[in-house]
């Protein structure tokens, strides 16, 4: 009887223990940026993320949206993309942060697959088409809550649709 009570004692306060590490909070990033084409000069953009960094800083998570504009002499061509990504801190030296990750990105403009810029590692479903990104960023701490990022994302869609992001990312404290 003694053991079953020591090792229930034993049981309970490892359990209370790890529960505060499971529930030690994380923050929750707004962010705002501009996005620039690296293989169409003409094709700019903005980008709106949401992203959870966990608590020990090392892992974020990105859900982001990107509008686009291809400005071809009258017409302006628009199109969307929604990417959702999963980073891991390289190097944190003060305040800047390197990270790189890996994620699924889709979008809605008509991908031609015979244009030489184009790969064939994406998949299309009706007008939509997905793909896989790969990302490098850098992070660097302004103030308490708010951060400045800049973001290479080379995507399986090809050349064309590689981008770099630039903008801030404000902490909501949650």
């Amino acid at each position: 009887m003694k053991r079953l009570i020591i090792f229930l004692l034993c049981i309970s306060s490892f359990q209370s223990f790890s529960q505060d590490l499971i529930y030690e909070h994380g923050s929750i990033d707004f962010g705002l940026g501009a996005v620039i084409s690296v293989g169409l000069q003409e094709e700019v953009g903005f980008d709106i993320r949401f992203q959870y960094t966990s608590s020990n800083k090392k892992t974020t998570y990105i859900a982001e949206y990107n509008r686009f504009f291809i400005k071809e002499l009258e017409n302006t061509e628009v199109y969307n993309e929604f990417g959702i990504s999963y980073n891991v801190r390289l190097i944190h030296w003060e305040g800047l942060s390197i990270t790189g990750g890996v994620g699924y990105v889709g979008n809605d403009y008509e991908v031609l697959s015979r244009a030489e810029d184009t790969s064939s590692l994406f998949f299309s479903t009706g007008n939509f088409n997905h793909a896989a990104a790969l990302k490098l960023r850098g992070l660097y701490n302004i103030t308490t809550p708010i951060h400045i990022f800049v973001e290479l994302n080379l995507k399986s869609f090809g050349k064309r649709y590689d981008t770099v992001i630039f903008g801030l990312t404000y902490s909501l404290g949650i």
